[in-house]
């Protein structure tokens, strides 16, 4: 371990719990300088593990347990590993637990740019309900209904985009704002229920710009090392002295 050092692994400033990982790395040997091998490297957290749970607070750790998110590292500074948005997946288990006999499931994919570069592709997954008072055993939707609840999921994501940054845009789907809006405005088409963005990734990045990574993380926290472990003194058993015959 003498050749190896540790990272803290630090989140933008739009989560909660900044540090979320620790990671080793072989130490600078000569031309091989470690803050820039380990630049490009990928850590995945669970959406929970981010969060502060609170009672003020309308999430809780339970409903984002079923995402996990990805950050990609851009800069070192120090010991800390600045990093940057990679991707969104739900979980395999939720995306199983969503689907439903006799309806209709909806399936949207969106290329959305950021207004500072980014290239978002995003898979939004939804499906139909019964109407109110309705005696049929299926909600099947028609052809014409599909087509336009994707068109409307294209256009809003688009252009709601459009006008944010990227931590500005990840908060608006961390936080199931986005969704909100667009099962709002879909209803009006066809019941859905479960509208849900399944998985988001970044197609393309920006060229790389150091003052926007600082605006995105901000002060960054200051590493917390684990308290040493007390141990008590071995205390010798006194000897048993030998049977007397």
């Amino acid at each position: 371990m003498a050749r190896k050092e540790w990272y803290d692994v630090v989140a933008p400033a739009n989560f909660e719990k900044r540090q979320f990982a620790k990671t080793i790395h072989n130490k600078t040997q000569g031309t091989r300088i470690a803050s820039e091998l380990i630049k490009g490297r990928v850590f995945e957290a669970n959406m929970a593990d981010l969060a502060i749970e609170n009672e003020n607070t309308h999430t809780t750790k339970n409903e984002d347990a079923y995402r996990n998110i990805r950050f990609i590292v851009q800069d070192v500074q120090g010991r800390n590993l600045l990093t940057q948005f990679h991707s969104i997946n739900m979980t395999t288990d939720r995306t199983y637990s969503l689907m439903r006999k006799w309806c209709t499931t909806m399936e949207s994919v969106v290329e959305a740019k950021t207004a500072d570069g980014y290239v978002l592709r995003i898979f939004v997954i939804c499906f139909t309900k019964k109407q109110d008072n309705q005696l049929s055993r299926n909600c099947y939707a028609k052809q014409r209904l599909v087509k336009w609840v994707r068109m409307r999921i294209t256009n809003m994501i688009t252009r709601r985009l459009a006008k944010l940054d990227i931590s500005k845009a990840v908060n608006v789907i961390t936080r199931n704002i986005l969704t909100d809006a667009l099962a709002k405005r879909c209803n009006t088409i066809i019941p859905l229920r479960d509208l849900r963005i399944r998985k988001v990734k970044v197609t393309r990045w920006p060229k790389y710009d150091a003052q926007s990574l600082s605006n995105a993380h901000g002060e960054i926290p200051v590493s917390k090392e684990a308290d040493p472990r007390e141990v008590e003194e071995a205390v010798e058993a006194p000897a048993v002295e030998a049977a007397k015959e």
